[in-house]
């Protein structure tokens, strides 16, 4: 349109709609088919320089004879007719500059393009980057609560100050009972202290040994009867566990829970299957008043999903249901 205009104010004039039609036709053609050679020439791991230098000269070549076609069909090219050297003098420098001035105009244009898919690229590639850095950040975040966790993570002091009282109280009297009292929780606190292997686990069989030790020196330390079903099944010996983790559950059902009731005995279940499924179940009367504070009980289970994230994922299940005067605790994990 601006070409048409500026033809206009020069010579007055203009010429039928259809030569105007023909040729921009040609010259719209000739400016798209330029892009498809730049293209063809940029794009892929090796830019073509040859075959690219190729595609444009036979372009340019067609553009010129269609042009030398359109013009014989709608022009008046009567110098032709008289001398063919004034015709082509005229018409080359003509339609060559019309097509030097479409392929700049290709040019600029697929530049503007590359250059906007590049500066996309180059966003999306610093977007991708920090979201990469925004995750290793809140990685490195989580294995440090879930350090700070396993720290944490020691079977309560109360319960051993308690055990330990009893058995400096009972090794007074030269009693049994005492003895076999520092024997088990010696064995816990040596648990306790064992480092685990690379992978961060121990042997599940390990815990479920002070599992037992734990349940046997809380029979010692009440006078009166622990009511407590055990049910264990299972090959313990060929899985691996993180440590602390069903000891600390343990610890929980004897720290919260009444077993004084004959009638109302607390019950824990561990079974692992072939597919090395483990379930780990306890069921217990709630104590009237917990001498412990809720903050703390919800610290250890908080502490405990926290390591359960970092190493088992979506791997596991923890449910807490309180159904009346009892607590079921119960956890499902591939090993």
């Amino acid at each position: 349109m601006y070409e048409m205009v500026i033809i206009y104010y020069q010579i007055g004039s203009l010429e039928k709609p259809l030569v105007y039609i023909v040729f921009y036709a040609i010259n719209i053609a000739f400016f798209y088919a330029c892009l498809q050679a730049l293209s063809y020439t940029l794009d892929g791991t090796k830019v073509n320089y040859l075959g690219g230098i190729s595609a444009y000269l036979g372009l340019l070549i067609l553009f010129l004879i269609i042009k030398a076609i359109a013009d014989h069909s709608l022009g008046n090219p009567q110098p032709a007719f008289h001398n063919p050297y004034i015709y082509i003098k005229q018409f080359l420098p003509r339609n060559i500059t019309r097509g030097v001035y479409f392929t700049l105009l290709a040019v600029f244009y697929c530049s503007a393009k590359y250059v906007a898919q590049y500066k996309r690229k180059a966003l999306e590639a610093e977007k991708r980057q920090l979201i990469i850095e925004k995750d290793n950040a809140a990685l490195e975040a989580q294995l440090i609560k879930s350090r700070n966790a396993y720290l944490q993570q020691q079977i309560n002091p109360h319960m051993l100050f308690n055990a330990l009282n009893f058995v400096y109280n009972s090794t007074q009297k030269y009693s049994d009972d005492a003895a076999q009292c520092i024997w088990l929780l010696s064995e816990i606190m040596r648990f306790s202290l064992e480092e685990a292997g690379p992978d961060g686990k121990i042997k599940l069989d390990r815990e479920v040994e002070q599992i037992e030790n734990l349940i046997a020196i809380n029979r010692y330390r009440f006078k009166e009867p622990l009511y407590l079903k055990l049910e264990m099944h299972g090959d313990f010996s060929r899985h691996k566990i993180i440590p602390l983790i069903l000891l600390t559950l343990t610890e929980n059902l004897f720290k919260h829970g009444n077993l004084t009731e004959v009638s109302a005995p607390a019950v824990l279940k561990l079974t692992t299957d072939e597919t090395g499924q483990l379930t780990f179940y306890t069921r217990n009367l709630k104590k009237s008043k917990n001498a412990h504070p809720r903050q703390r009980k919800a610290l250890g289970l908080q502490n405990i999903r926290l390591r359960m994230d970092s190493f088992y994922k979506d791997n596991y299940k923890l449910e807490i249901n309180k159904p009346g005067e009892f607590h079921e605790l119960t956890l499902t994990l591939k090993l």
